[in-house]
């Protein structure tokens, strides 16, 4: 018997509600299939069947599972069958007795079902449209579904008009849960912040001769870009801290991008950002943002990040201290490019700067690794990539 269990799908993940068996209890499954969607404080997410074999349920829908905690079992097929071999009563059949799959609705079974649950109000809606009314003050009941047998989607949120005041009732897990994390961290975390203002005129080119292309590419891309290499010279500060108190470096930099959301902020991640193109960085920032924005980020998008990048750049925002996310062991916090007066070889001139701040878990590195990541990081924009490469 294989148990399925609730993994860790964020840093501030403590448990998820099971929203929707995707397959009934005593079906078989194949490895890799998804069969179950779960809603965390942040996503809902499609948790896949580790191996082939007989779905046992053990958490029903409703039911709050603390991470690690059991969803189901997985019972072995019998010896020489495959799940695609079962039948659907779940006893497996010698391969030339099975039948022929047919498009069937799913059963629910007592107490368990695989049905879509309804919305607070009754009306069939799915946990991302549940989630989007809530943050956005959404009446389901005003509502008509576009999704299969009328089913309310997220697009279905997307543009409605909010409920009259006092209409919507209840608490927004997403803001709640950022604000725990937050809270813990400061409580927990002994934070040395590294600030400095940083010469932006290779930043200012290279988004200037990006401009003209249709990639939509922003200072937060060349951003990422350049803070993803930076971070490979400072690998200290790219890591996460175990509990034994040891800092687990990173080969590769998976960036966490910090979104403001209607419920809070959220921090999907960038794999890889230090190998990508610029193109690439780009589309996939786009992806990420959007998806936070509108409630149907995937939750493996929200695990595994080595460093935070939050920036502020498009407010009249020049400086602010982050909190390091645990157990992540830094954040890099940006602010808007502005022209300054300088002084250089003297003479008077103005210039684009930004200022840019360091947040270090004092526990995982000093402030002088801080220092370094802003000397690496000036050094990045000053070569930006003129174009898409």
């Amino acid at each position: 018997m294989t148990a399925l269990t609730l993994p860790q799908l964020s840093i501030s993940m403590e448990d998820a509600t099971v929203s929707r068996w995707l397959v009934a209890d005593g079906d078989s499954v194949s490895a890799g299939q998804s069969i179950v969607e779960v809603e965390t404080d942040k996503a809902t997410i499609e948790i896949e069947a580790p191996v082939d074999g007989l779905l046992r349920i053990v958490a029903a829908e409703g039911a709050i599972v603390a991470v690690e905690g059991v969803l189901a079992e997985l019972e072995p097929l019998a010896a020489g069958s495959t799940a695609a071999d079962a039948g659907a009563n779940g006893v497996a059949l010698p391969a030339e007795h099975a039948p022929t799959p047919a498009a069937s609705p799913v059963t629910a079974v007592p107490g368990v079902g695989a049905g879509v649950q309804p919305g607070r109000t009754g009306q069939i809606a799915s946990p991302a449209a549940r989630r989007l009314a809530r943050e956005q003050g959404v009446d389901l009941t005003a509502l008509h579904g576009t999704g299969p047998g009328g089913r309310i989607v997220a697009r279905d949120i997307v543009g409605a008009p909010a409920a009259p005041a006092g209409a919507l009732a209840g608490s927004d897990r997403v803001r709640e849960a950022v604000v725990r994390n937050i809270t813990a961290s400061w409580q927990q975390i002994p934070h040395v912040h590294i600030g400095g203002e940083l010469v932006a005129d290779g930043l200012v080119q290279a988004r200037a001769a990006s401009a003209s292309s249709e990639a939509g590419v922003t200072l937060t891309d060349l951003l990422i870009v350049a803070l993803a290499r930076a971070l490979a010279e400072v690998p200290e500060l790219n890591g996460l801290r175990r509990a034994d108190g040891s800092v687990q470096r990173s080969d590769a930099v998976h960036l966490s991008l910090a979104v403001a959301t209607p419920g809070g902020v959220l921090a999907p991640v960038l794999r890889d950002a230090g190998s990508r193109t610029l193109l690439d960085v780009a589309q996939e920032r786009r992806r990420l943002v959007e998806a936070a924005r509108l409630g149907t980020v995937d939750g493996r998008d929200l695990a595994g990040g080595t460093c935070t990048l939050s920036n502020l750049g498009a407010h009249p925002v020049d400086f602010f201290a982050p909190v390091v996310s645990g157990p992540q062991v830094a954040m890099v916090a940006t602010g808007r490019v502005a022209e300054r007066v300088v002084a250089e070889n003297g003479l008077i001139g103005v210039r684009p700067r930004l200022w840019v701040n360091v947040a270090i878990d004092h526990r995982a590195a000093d402030g002088e690794a801080g220092g370094r990541l802003l000397a690496a990081l000036e050094r990045q924009l000053a070569t930006l990539p003129g174009g898409l490469a």
